[in-house]
């Protein structure tokens, strides 16, 4: 798994945890999506002809690198994949490196909700920090109502005792895509990346404003768009990009300035 041990650490950790919704609404033949958590916020708007993807428009709203808006481009190469029932379908059609991952979460599951007979579908995802080497609780609800709740430690599954042993880094596609189907998968592997987000509540991330994403080539080489060439050689963090939402769910989804306190 990635490791950052030289990134300043949050003194609040500890004491929060980090929450993420998403929000899909359904108008016509335009699927919206937005999505916003501790690091990120974006919306997408995927229209389609009631067999393929034939438009994405996408806004990049707070991000952790300047060079994330570019990835408002390169998702649109996903216009004219099939609607599918399982966004899992259309992952080999896709590039990991080419796209921002979250941007790219999120046009996938519109893509799939395009086909969903609920006009409006929410996920809320919260993931308490982590105690030295406890358990964390790690929880997803779709449209209110609870979907998963895992304990996990360092990446690991401890409960429910079916899924023990079970890894939540690489290796997790594998075992998901057996052991969950429908929305229930969906909701797992948002939640899965959920947690992978959640680590970075370990660190003081708006205290690297400014620093360059080469810094960190060796562990985050080619994991996204920012971290791919050439976005690497130019990208800097962003400023005040980070925000804790541990005690304030409500404020996920309104897309508020990241400098508001």
């Amino acid at each position: 798994m990635p490791t950052a041990q030289d990134y300043p650490e949050n003194p609040n950790y500890g004491q929060g945890r980090y929450r993420r919704r998403i929000r899909l609404s359904r108008n016509g033949n335009t699927v919206h999506g937005e999505l916003e958590d501790t690091n990120h916020a974006f919306r997408c708007a995927v229209s389609h002809d009631g067999h393929i993807v034939t438009d994405i428009q996408s806004e990049v709203l707070r991000i952790p690198f300047d060079t994330c808006p570019g990835a408002a481009e390169p998702i649109r190469k996903l216009i004219g994949l099939p609607l599918c029932d399982d966004v899992q379908e259309l992952i080999p059609h896709t590039d990991a490196s080419g796209n921002c991952t979250h941007l790219l979460d999120l046009v996938l599951m519109a893509i799939r909700h395009a086909r969903r007979p609920q006009a409006e579908w929410i996920y809320d995802i919260c993931i308490d920090d982590q105690i030295g080497a406890q358990a964390a609780r790690s929880e997803i609800f779709t449209n209110g109502e609870l979907t998963h709740r895992w304990q996990a430690c360092n990446w690991e599954m401890i409960a429910p005792e079916a899924l023990k042993g079970k890894v939540l880094y690489k290796g997790f596609s594998k075992w998901a895509n057996t052991e969950f189907s429908g929305d229930i998968k969906e909701a797992a592997f948002a939640l899965q990346k959920g947690y992978f987000v959640s680590s970075a509540r370990r660190y003081n991330i708006n205290a690297q404003a400014g620093q360059p994403a080469l810094e960190h080539r060796d562990v985050m080489q080619g994991v996204c768009y920012s971290y791919s060439t050439p976005q690497i050689e130019i990208a800097k963090r962003t400023a005040d990009s980070a925000r804790d939402f541990s005690d304030c769910p409500e404020q996920l989804l309104t897309f508020r300035d990241p400098t508001f306190t």
